[in-house]
């Protein structure tokens, strides 16, 4: 799809044309594999949309296997599950302003605190820092470390937003980040073509307790469909 276009386009301008006024930070090695992961993933002008629409399909440590869907607007730093198994339904909504969980109809409003590390977690996902990079935000620093095999993200404070583990064409083979104090890490297949990005075809985290598939990827520049109010 986008990524042969994209990926050639960035190869024939090498890497000493980056960085430049008003893109991501980095030394120019850097910043070249930070653009070779965003045309991997499919191209500036997908990852440019405001809306991230995913469904997954997760198989949970329960045995179940749990459908869902998740928007994700960037203009908004919100996001929206739906989380179904064959015994329960989650409906999560965070943003900024406030968020709730919905468990088969009981509503759960985040605390302060809850909320505050949702609304952190959303800035540190790779969707998030696609969209950035698309968006050449120069908030952001790109460093390659273990002989180019991690490509890490800083943010304008200099804090590490999370690292992307890379194979030894620089391709992306896994996703990690600190976050609450502890190690988020994931291992991804091979990527794929899902509609209207290129994603991992499954994962797993570091400690073997979920693994997941990506269904379908659709990124559009309208806003979400506006959440339900849901009942006190």
């Amino acid at each position: 799809m986008r990524i042969g276009l994209a990926l050639i386009s960035i190869l024939a301008a090498g890497a000493a044309a980056w960085p430049a006024a008003g893109q991501v930070r980095g030394d120019p090695a850097a910043v070249a594999a930070a653009e070779r992961l965003l045309a991997e993933a499919g191209g500036r002008d997908a990852w440019s949309s405001r809306t991230f629409y995913a469904e997954e399909r997760a198989y949970l440590m329960s045995g179940e296997v749990a459908e869902l869907r998740i928007w994700r607007d960037f203009a908004t730093l919100s996001r929206r599950i739906e989380n179904v198994t064959p015994s329960r339904r989650i409906v999560e909504w965070t943003t900024p302003k406030g968020g709730w969980v919905s468990r088969d109809g009981q509503v759960r409003r985040l605390d302060p605190v809850e909320l505050a590390g949702e609304v952190q977690g959303l800035r540190q996902e790779p969707y998030a820092i696609y969209h950035r990079l698309a968006r050449r935000d120069p908030a952001l620093r790109a460093e390659l470390r273990n002989d180019g095999a991690r490509l890490v993200v800083f943010d304008a404070e200099e804090r590490v937003l999370c690292w992307f583990d890379l194979d030894r064409r620089g391709a992306l083979a896994g996703w990690g980040n600190h976050w609450q104090g502890n190690l988020n890490q994931h291992f991804y297949g091979p990527t794929a073509d899902m509609g209207d990005a290129n994603l991992p075809r499954f994962g797993v985290n570091n400690t073997g307790t979920f693994r997941f598939e990506y269904r379908l990827a659709r990124l559009s520049p309208q806003p979400p469909p506006a959440p339900e109010h849901p009942a006190e």
